[in-house]
């Protein structure tokens, strides 16, 4: 049996474990993974390591970390209807890139870093654009959206690395490559072209035992405890307050800064949603355009752009009198 009709049999297996006995159950739950989930993973990972993103090590702790989130996944399913997964074969697809992502990002801070920096910078400047092609992120002025055609950029000249080379004005220096280039390019060669040039490099700790690496706002706290404080203090202002400063809140690298309260362990992903008054399932569906700009706040919230720029001032101004009275 091939993977694809494996996968689409497994779906009807889930509801046959709800009616089993419990040693049925679980004997059933652990050959779900072994013949389906593993392999799947282990299939999507290979392009990882192909990339050399994930090397043999990480990849064998990521299949764990895959393994037993889908045990726990599937226990539950078998358990409530409620807990149902109506196809297996994408379930474990999310889990692996969504472990796969948790892995870059302890391990690669910096890099990450800076491919928020560049999405943001690709979808909020005119003149460029980003968007998916059959197999890959595509990149590229505005002009060029949708197209397929990607091509590896030509060397580059002292003029284009001057130009490119300005990591204070990002958009001028993807607008200088991407004239250059003469075409749409690979997401993800442009995050290598702008490391290079921008002379960004993640030290990586061999014996992997950093924890998650905090983005560059947790510069602008003294300390973790002045961190848990600021959070304290925001979860008390007005939910539109909190809105309005949440959703636009940036670290100096112009990259979203809310994941900074989750790498921290201050607050959890849910703790956030539950913040901006959203679903987890919502927030989530948002995470890549964070942070989002004063426009599209007063749209979400019905208001005006002005009071979008009121509330937020309001927020800070309480921010900053709670703090100096003694809260951090």
């Amino acid at each position: 049996m091939n993977m694809s009709s494996m996968t689409r049999a497994v779906d009807e297996r889930i509801e046959r474990l709800r009616l089993a006995r419990p040693d049925e159950r679980e004997q059933g739950i652990a050959d779900l993974i072994d013949r389906v989930g593993r392999p799947l993973a282990r299939q999507l990972l290979q392009r990882f390591r192909q990339g050399r993103s994930v090397d043999d090590q990480d990849a064998e702790d990521i299949l764990s970390t895959v393994s037993l989130r889908l045990l726990t996944k599937l226990r539950d399913a078998a358990a409530s209807p409620v807990e149902s997964i109506e196809h297996l074969d994408g379930y474990v697809a999310t889990l692996t890139l969504n472990a796969v992502n948790d892995h870059l990002r302890r391990r690669f801070p910096e890099r990450t870093r800076l491919k928020n920096r560049i999405r943001y910078t690709l979808t909020h400047d005119a003149r460029l654009a980003l968007w998916k092609g059959d197999t890959l992120l595509i990149c590229g002025l505005a002009k060029w959206r949708g197209s397929e055609a990607v091509a590896a950029p030509p060397p580059l000249h002292d003029v284009v690395t001057r130009r490119a080379g300005n990591r204070e004005r990002p958009a001028d220096a993807l607008a200088a490559f991407f004239a250059h280039c003469g075409g749409p390019v690979a997401f993800e060669t442009v995050i290598d072209t702008m490391a290079e040039l921008w002379h960004i490099v993640d030290v990586r700790d061999p014996a992997g035992m950093r924890g998650p690496e905090a983005p560059s706002a947790l510069e602008t706290a003294e300390s973790r405890q002045t961190l848990a404080a600021l959070w304290r203090e925001i979860v008390q202002l007005r939910p539109m307050q909190r809105q309005a400063l949440l959703l636009n809140l940036r670290d100096p690298d112009a990259s979203h800064a809310l994941s900074l309260f989750v790498f921290t362990g201050i607050a959890s992903f849910e703790e956030l949603a539950d913040a901006l008054g959203m679903a987890p399932v919502a927030l989530q569906a948002l995470w890549n355009e964070l942070p989002l700009d004063d426009l599209r706040i007063a749209e979400m919230l019905q208001v005006t752009r002005q009071q979008v720029v009121n509330l937020r001032k309001s927020a800070r101004e309480r921010l900053t009198r709670r703090l100096r009275k003694g809260g951090a």
